[in-house]
């Protein structure tokens, strides 16, 4: 048997360190930090269900970080590393991923968890989240010993621990008997093992977590979403609030210590704040084709044309109310990852109009509507859209944009005859094979027998050698099948007061368990 974990020198090489801490402005935290109280987090919208497997919104995925855990996580290095695991091996064939439990884990219903538990919750995974059904969906979960569960897949999967760590519908381990009295909405009780437990969840108002006293912590120092959770306040309280400029006056006024997903507008006004921090969040900004209907559906031609003719220069600038707000960067995984590809980045940003209109003119299009979904929810994506929109009929497309509020261009995003384009943004992947615009059953409707053989070509990979080599291949597939145009990584900024401390992100969103008062 073999660990699957990256070397620590191997990842290094590979790691610019993605900044844990962020600031971009403000002073630090000033005084000492303190034991209890209650921090209050503006956010931005309420969530759908606070179910992490019944949904990607980045919303659910962070208030419910801090009450549901999985068997692996993500490190600050792009590791995986043990999370309610104690330890795991992989098998050479990468097909048998066994875990060895912590024991004596509480459930915040009191109960202790079991490797039934871990069963039930590790099939619900595999049957229900977009990557569980993919990579996961005929794997046998079995426990050979009470303190020992066995994942067991008929294909190789080098990337398994990858898709097991990823918080984007996190695999995320509750009390069989919650999972066995969930429905086709999800389940019905809250019920995890992190360091904070559900309290209330008053819709549209608030969501209200207390620290759970008997709570467990991983071994070693804090590092990414790895090591030390110990809670150190009493309780965390959500509050609902969509309009910016009143989370920002809350904040302000003290009312809550965090606000979350600012309008970039209101990054200046932060950075000249002194008793105020700007935390940046790395996400990456993309424009997505629908490939199940319309012009760019079976026209990979169109879709290498765009990608020709893009200034993402421009489009960033336009977009973006500051420079420190944005970086220019195709990769599909960030410079800190042990996992990122160099590959085919000189076809990442070309900005070549006449290269473009003769792919326009070879592909086929003859003038149909190009209907590009917009919101002015988000300015950044408005203001880009607008500049795109511009670039795209300089190239000869005829692009209309559809502006609407968020929640309809999400609905939306499911309708294949109701969109063409659209400018989102995702949280970078744990793995690059994970992203759900790449799945077939994902955002966008990715289907390619290549991108098929170089997946099995990375998940059979036995080193890292060849590991990387399926990488780049999919890198280079993705830059000639083109099934999004990487626009720019774009830090979504969230601003805390300077009195609390212990704030913490990754490249899968905010750490608020972490969090202290000073005085």
């Amino acid at each position: 048997m073999k660990r699957t974990k990256r070397s620590i020198a191997v990842a290094a090489a590979l790691a610019v360190a993605i900044t844990l801490t962020g600031c971009a402005g403000g002073s630090s935290s000033g005084g000492t930090p303190v034991e209890g109280g209650t921090v209050r987090i503006a956010l931005n919208a309420s969530p759908v269900t606070l179910d992490p497997i019944m949904t990607g919104a980045y919303v659910t995925r962070d208030v419910t970080r801090n009450v549901f855990e999985s068997l692996v996580t993500i490190d600050g290095d792009g590791n995986v590393a043990p999370l309610l695991a104690e330890s795991y091996t992989v098998s050479d064939d990468n097909k048998t991923f066994t875990f060895k439990l912590r024991q004596g884990v509480k459930f915040h219903n009191g109960e202790t968890m079991t490797a039934d538990d871990v069963i039930a919750s590790v099939k619900r995974w595999a049957s229900l989240s977009l990557v569980g059904k993919t990579y996961f969906g005929d794997a046998t979960v079995t426990s050979p010993a009470a303190d020992t569960v066995v994942i067991e897949t008929s294909k190789p999967l080098s990337t398994g621990l990858y898709q097991m760590a990823d918080m984007n519908r996190q695999m995320a381990i509750m009390p069989k008997s919650v999972i066995d009295a969930a429905d086709a909405t999800g389940v019905k009780e809250y019920v995890g093992t992190g360091p904070f437990k559900f309290v209330s969840w008053d819709k549209d108002q608030n969501i209200k977590l207390e620290k759970f006293a008997d709570y467990q912590s991983p071994e070693g120092e804090a590092n990414g979403y790895a090591g030390d959770r110990t809670a150190h306040l009493d309780a965390l309280q959500f509050d609902i609030i969509p309009d910016s400029n009143t989370r920002l006056a809350n904040v302000t006024s003290g009312t809550d210590q965090v606000g979350y997903a600012l309008a970039e507008s209101q990054y200046s006004q932060v950075k000249n704040d002194s008793s105020l921090t700007a935390e940046l969040d790395p996400m990456v900004e993309v424009l997505l084709f629908n490939k199940k209907e319309g012009v760019f559906a079976t026209n990979q031609k169109l879709r290498q044309a765009v990608l020709a003719g893009l200034d993402m220069s421009k489009i960033a600038k336009a977009a973006h109310q500051s420079e420190d707000l944005y970086t220019l960067d195709g990769g599909m995984m960030p410079e800190s990852s042990p996992l990122r590809s160099e590959s085919s980045l000189d076809k990442y940003n070309q900005g070549d109009i006449e290269t473009a209109k003769q792919l326009v003119a070879e592909s086929g299009y003859n003038g149909e509507t190009i209907h590009m979904m917009a919101n002015k929810d988000y300015s950044f994506m408005y203001d880009g859209s607008l500049e795109i929109q511009q670039q795209l009929e300089e190239m000869g497309l005829n692009v209309q944009l559809d502006v609407m509020d968020w929640a309809t261009e999400l609905q939306k995003l499911f309708v294949p005859d109701a969109w063409d384009l659209m400018l989102t943004d995702y949280s970078y992947a744990t793995d690059p094979t994970n992203y759900a615009f790449l799945q077939a059953s994902g955002s966008g409707w990715t289907v390619s027998d290549e991108l098929n053989s170089i997946n099995d070509q990375i998940n059979s990979a036995s080193t890292d050698e060849e590991k990387q080599a399926g990488y780049d291949a999919l890198q280079d597939w993705f830059y000639d099948y083109v099934p999004v145009v990487i626009i720019d990584q774009l830090q979504q900024v969230s601003v805390r007061t300077n009195s609390l401390s212990g704030y913490r992100t990754g490249i899968q969103g905010p750490i608020f368990y972490s969090l202290q008062l000073t005085e």
